[in-house]
C-alpha cells in the first residue's frame, strides 16, 4: 500500500528538499571553489598561510569551507553568504525538529518512512544436508561449520 504526505506535510517536505539542495549547491560545489579563489588571490595573507589555507581547503574539500568561509575569508560577500549559509542550516535543523514534534501528520510520515527504510529481507543460507529443500551439495558450503550435525547419506 503506498500513501503520500498531503497538505501541510507534503510542502514541508518540498520545501525542506529544495532549501537542502540549494544549501547543498553552494557549500559543496560554490562556496569551495570560492574559498580556494579568495584565499589565492589575498594580498594581506602570507605565501606560507596561503598554501597551508589552499591545502586545507583542498584535501578536506567540504569541510574547510565552512571554518574558511565564515572567519578567515577575505571578501566579505564570501564571509556573509558563507555565514548565511551556516545561520540556514541551523533553522533548518531546528525547523525540522519543531515540525517533527508539532505536526503529527508530518511526523507519521517521517516515521513511515523510516520504518519502511528498516525493511530489509534477510535470506539464510541452508546448510549442504537439507534434503527436504532439495539443495546441491555443489552449492552449500561443506566446512565444519555448516556440516556440523548433519548425518551422512550413504
Amino acid at each position: 500500500m503506498t500513501e503520500t504526505l498531503t497538505g501541510f506535510a507534503a510542502l514541508a517536505v518540498i520545501g525542506f528538499i529544495a532549501v537542502f539542495a540549494l544549501l547543498l549547491l553552494f557549500m559543496m560545489l560554490v562556496q569551495p571553489i570560492w574559498s580556494v579563489i579568495d584565499c589565492a588571490i589575498d594580498e594581506q595573507r602570507s605565501t606560507g598561510g596561503k598554501v597551508l589555507w589552499i591545502l586545507a581547503l583542498i584535501l578536506l574539500w567540504g569541510v574547510a569551507n565552512w571554518f574558511y568561509g565564515a572567519f578567515a575569508a577575505a571578501n566579505r560577500t564570501l564571509r556573509a553568504l558563507t555565514r548565511l549559509t551556516w545561520a540556514l542550516a541551523i533553522a533548518l535543523i531546528v525547523l525540522f525538529v519543531v515540525l517533527f514534534y508539532q505536526s503529527t501528520e508530518f511526523r507519521r510520515g517521517i516515521e513511515r518512512e523510516w520504518r519502511d527504510f528498516g525493511d530489509v529481507e534477510v535470506v539464510q543460507r541452508l546448510p549442504a544436508c537439507a534434503p527436504s529443500l532439495g539443495l546441491a551439495a555443489s552449492t552449500a558450503r561443506t566446512d565444519a561449520r555448516t556440516t556440523s550435525g548433519c548425518r551422512s547419506r550413504a
